[in-house]
């Protein structure tokens, strides 16, 4: 039986995953109305109005711009998301907060600490203090909470016993002690302002009363306007970017606990706190920032499981319901950067538990964290310094893991994307970034970003429109089917991933562990894919047969990044799943156990950990889901869907240099159909079969993608198929070349010279500051040939567009540059046209592009032409 979704892409009728931010900054309406409508016009069905730039966030102008989105989103079949707040991140509740009782505020508990030497009698200190410099100078002093006093090692920073409560002791502002014998630290602890003073105007995220502030203010207004739209052209809410934001170094990514900071507080804080560490929390809140030979495990564990759950449960958790109330759904993201997705500063402490209301899981990409070629350690960016593994293994990860795992989502990833790039970034990038989530399983697209700004807009490029003044605008229709037909193609049947990789926040937690992205990545590597599963999936998992399943999904084997410690509850769900035959395999260390329950080394008596270097090796043979590649390419990024009849495989070779030519080794037996997303055609595959599998010869350029159906040719019955066919041998094109340019806002053609030799327009001597498309015309001559040739246009910065003898053979926004020149089209002599856009960089250099490599621009060959002959059918025909 023919495959849905394959007929849907051949045919082009398939449902939007485009979701681009539309930003909202006031002006003539007209210019919204202009800017809408060629949203739509690129092949785009949704939009994400993005408030944060509006000077009137629900007042007279925003609903008059809304008004006018509204009506033609309705006319053209838009769907329409609201961003849910009017600054970034999510979280200032239009305003609200800034008259908001103080039990709605953010509240933070705050420490400063002395040391003092006894016996000394009749001593005393200042309880009341005022920060002279730093980011607490300008706030109010907190309310005193407690004054705790801990013995303390003479030679470090280490707490050695019980505190001495000194609260009772403190008059007039002056705290009174007789110091007893060794050496103290005396901590006073208040509750009051902190964090993140960019933030301090925001919710409390852990107070459900606080998040309703966001749902009155922004949600219900909404609702109370355009109530009839939701759920058709209202689509829903987006979230941006909440966090804790404890930290005073707003973005510091490695905000753990051990480190002296606010902390987030509130009086479901304290109880929630002291329930789970069976007493009262107040005087043991210091362990949150200092050593105490190891009991701080505990309270470091628990703080970080509570907050990131209240999390969950008062702000995630309740905008979701809210939406699905209302008829319409809730996504967004947190901050995941550098490890962020399990910390505190501006992370939500726990990834899987901060999408836990979502209907989609969602992540982002921008300012250059993901960048062709960087994906092995850190490289400079934007931000300073990014950590590659991470953004190119772990990121999108996140994302598809929490939705294969969680019902809500339905197996909808989305991620956020080329934004604040900079103007060197174009269709070209755009869709190489698009093949890294798509492989990735993201199946959602957040571009970044339409603004109807005046140009140049300085805020965040690239911007897809521009005022007209974007040379790549009229070409960006083709990423859009493009996206929507891989998309719609790869969410068929169900996700196959031999072996699912532990989420290290609880080990983290407790102290040092190995991130997930580290053994995923050589997982990854190996063309064996994974998802990324956290702990508190495990209790719901079942092993059945030697294999661990958790809702849809089916895993080979669980590998556990390595740790110091993991918690007793964890050790125990591992224990029983290797009980039950399920390979658990520890990656560089197995971890002591903390808490009660389990023996501290029960997982050491247990189990055996493999190095990093031998991972690949030891679980290899635990499964034959994956597909193989022989000879292994290390650049080569896989995802397999079971779809019943056949298997849907997409592959991306993610170098910047190296062409893979090996052959694939297929867990499936039967023939191969390859689905080219650009033109929605099928074309067979010369392949081999051994009765098991099936397997194909494969060669992909730097940054090439190929898409195939492997199994029984039920699936693609009655659909158009192309016999496979070979090339003949490619003669080079090296005529003399007439160079015609244009530009966005100019687009007549103007005659510019003549290149003997192709090379690139942008060197010094030619034309370095231009943008725009480059016209190339040329005459050859060739043999009368009627039989179908292939053009290969070499290498091409970046979109090409070509006619052949005035017959237009298309356009390519990435590579390969390669068109099909019709039988018949061919002639003795004949006259080649190629039209090369690049991006605004050059006309329009910007800060962010600063801090990218730059790509030349113009046709750069070398031009070949093949003839193409098809070989005979399987069947004979």
């Amino acid at each position: 039986m023919t495959l849905e979704r394959l007929r849907d892409v051949v045919a082009g009728t398939v449902p939007n995953v485009i979701m681009p931010l539309f930003w909202q900054k006031g002006g003539p309406v007209e210019v919204v109305r202009e800017e809408m409508e060629r949203i739509a016009d690129a092949g785009i069905g949704v939009v994400i109005l993005e408030a944060r730039p509006h000077p009137e966030f629900l007042g007279d102008g925003w609903w008059r711009d809304v008004d006018a989105i509204l009506e033609i989103a309705r006319r053209r079949g838009l769907k329409v998301w609201f961003f849910d707040d009017d600054t970034f991140p999510t979280g200032h509740a239009g305003g609200a907060v800034e008259a908001a009782p103080a039990e709605l505020r953010r509240r933070f508990v705050s420490e400063r600490h002395t040391d003092a030497v006894g016996p000394a009698r009749g001593s005393s200190f200042i309880v009341e203090r005022r920060a002279l410099w730093g980011p607490a100078a300008a706030q109010e002093p907190g309310d005193l909470l407690r004054v705790l006093a801990f013995p303390r090692a003479e030679d470090s920073d280490e707490l050695i016993g019980d505190p001495v409560d000194l609260t009772s002791r403190i008059t007039d502002g002056v705290l009174h002690w007789d110091i007893p014998d060794g050496w103290w630290r005396v901590f006073f602890l208040e509750v009051g302002e902190g964090g993140s003073t960019r933030h301090a105007q925001h919710i409390d995220y852990l107070n459900a009363a606080s998040t309703q502030l966001l749902i009155d203010t922004v949600y219900e207004r909404i609702h109370e306007r355009y109530a009839d739209d939701f759920g058709t052209t209202i689509a829903g809410f987006f979230s941006d970017e909440p966090g804790l934001y404890n930290d005073p170094d707003t973005f510091n990514f490695d905000s753990r606990l051990g480190k002296v900071v606010p902390l987030p507080w509130n009086d479901e804080v304290a109880a929630r706190l002291s329930e789970a560490l069976g007493r009262d929390a107040v005087p043991l809140l210091p362990l949150l920032g200092m050593p105490a030979g190891g009991r701080e495990r505990e309270v470091r564990y628990a703080f970080m499981d509570m907050v990131s759950r209240l999390y969950s449960e008062n702000f995630s958790r309740r905008l979701g319901d809210w939406c699905r109330a209302h008829g319409v759904e809730y996504i967004g993201h947190v901050i995941e950067d550098n490890g962020s997705h399990a910390r505190l500063g501006p992370g939500a402490g726990h990834y899987f538990r901060a999408m836990a209301g979502q209907d989609m899981a969602g992540v982002d990409i921008i300012g250059g964290q993901v960048v062709p070629g960087f994906s092995r350690g850190p490289f400079g960016n934007l931000s300073g310094a990014a950590d590659g593994e991470f953004f190119h293994f772990g990121l999108a990860k996140l994302a598809s893991s929490a939705a294969h795992l969680d019902p809500l989502k339905q197996g909808r990833a989305m991620c956020e994307t080329i934004g604040a790039y900079g103007w060197y970034a174009g269709l070209r990038l755009f869709t190489w970034l698009t093949n890294h989530l798509l492989v990735r399983g993201v199946t959602h697209l957040v571009p970044h970003a339409f603004s109807p700004a005046a140009f140049p807009d300085p805020d965040c490029p690239p911007h897809f429109y521009a005022r007209g003044n974007n040379p790549q605008y009229p070409l960006q229709h083709l990423l859009s089917a493009y996206t929507n037909r891989l998309s719609h193609l790869l969410q068929s049947g169900a996700h196959v991933a031999p072996f699912a990789v532990l989420y290290h926040a609880d080990a983290e937690w407790l102290g040092e562990a190995m991130p997930f992205e580290r053994p995923l990545r050589l997982l990854m590597e190996a063309q064996l894919d994974a998802d990324v599963v956290p702990a508190d999936a495990l209790p719901d998992a079942a092993a059945d047969d030697s294999e661990l399943t958790l809702g849809e999904e089916t895993y080979d084997a669980l590998i556990v990044p390595g740790s110091t410690y993991l918690p007793a509850h964890v050790a125990h769900d591992l224990l029983r799943l290797d009980d039950a035959g399920v390979p658990v395999v520890f990656v560089d260390s197995v971890p002591e156990v903390a808490g009660s329950g389990v023996d501290a080394n029960s997982l050491k008596l247990r189990f055996r950990a493999v190095s990093r270097t031998g991972l690949v090796d030891a679980v290899r043979g635990m499964s034959d889901r994956a597909v193989r590649l022989d000879p292994p390419a290390a650049s080569v990024r896989v995802l397999r869907r079971d779809a019943g009849d056949a298997d849907v495989i997409m592959l991306v070779n993610e170098s910047v240099r190296d062409v893979v030519r090996t052959s694939a080794i297929f867990p499936r037996a039967g023939e191969i159909v390859a689905f080219d997303a650009t033109t929605g055609s099928l074309t067979e595959l010369a392949a081999g079969s051994d009765g098991r599998s099936a397997s194909a010869s494969l060669e992909l350029g730097p940054g090439e993608s190929v898409v195939l159906l492997v199994g029984s040719p039920t699936a693609w019955e009655g659909l158009p198929v192309r016999p496979a066919a070979e090339r003949g041998e490619a003669v080079e094109l090296a005529p003399t070349w007439a160079v015609a340019t244009a530009t966005a806002s100019e687009p007549a053609f103007t005659h510019w010279g003549e290149l003997n030799d192709l090379r690139p327009l942008s060197d010094p001597d030619l034309l370095p500051r231009f943008s725009g498309t480059a016209r190339y015309t040329a005459s050859f001559d060739s043999r009368d040939d009627a039989a179908e040739h292939v053009l290969d246009l070499g290498q091409v910065f970046e979109l090409a567009s070509v006619r052949l003898n005035g017959v237009d053979l298309g356009s390519r926004i990435a590579p390969p540059y390669v068109f099909e020149v019709p039988a018949g089209v061919l002639a003795g002599s004949n006259s080649l046209e190629i039209e090369v856009t690049n991006t605004l960089a050059k006309a329009q250099p910007d800060f962010f592009s600063a801090f990218a490599q730059q790509e030349p621009s113009g046709l750069l060959g070398p031009v070949t032409i093949a003839a193409r002959s098809p070989l005979p059918r399987r069947d004979g025909a």
